[in-house]
């Protein structure tokens, strides 16, 4: 059993030399190369406790890189689907705070208006945004910032 846990570790390394993974990926990436389910545990106690597999710093780093393309509950779907807790991810979206899913949305919007040339509605820009993920209080509010400012997105 030693040897085929020192196999799976072997293998479990190769694959996080390639990207980081979710504890759930990481397993099923041993279970679909045929290791045991008790192996599969024990290989992932093994890098979780040398913090090559942490769900947490791995959603922080996710919407930190992210958020620019996707809102909060674009993202929060995107990190269920690679198994992270729902409780780790709704704490890591309160500590990146509401200020930074608006400040990314309000980006991408003017970003959007630049490339339409100016001529972009704000029900148009309302619907991208929808598209992307972001929450419906942050869309509001820039719709609100850009009305209020007078500024063309």
């Amino acid at each position: 059993m030693n040897s085929e846990v020192d196999k799976a570790i072997s293998f479990a390394c190769r694959v996080l030399a390639y990207r980081r993974r979710t504890a759930r990926e990481l397993t099923e990436k041993l279970e679909k190369q045929g290791f045991a389910a008790e192996v599969n545990r024990s290989v992932i106690d093994t890098m979780s406790r040398y913090g090559y597999i942490d769900d947490k710093a791995y959603a922080r780093l996710w919407i930190e890189q992210r958020l620019y393309k996707r809102g909060f509950p674009g993202l929060k779907r995107e990190l269920l689907q690679k198994g992270v807790d729902t409780c780790i991810i709704d704490e890591t979206i309160a500590e990146a705070g509401p200020e930074a899913e608006f400040k990314a949305a309000f980006l991408l919007a003017l970003k959007k208006a630049t490339q339409s040339g100016g001529a972009c509605s704000y029900p148009r820009l309302a619907r991208f945004l929808q598209n992307r993920g972001y929450s419906y209080e942050s869309i509001s509010r820039v719709g609100r910032t850009i009305t209020d400012n007078g500024a063309k997105p």
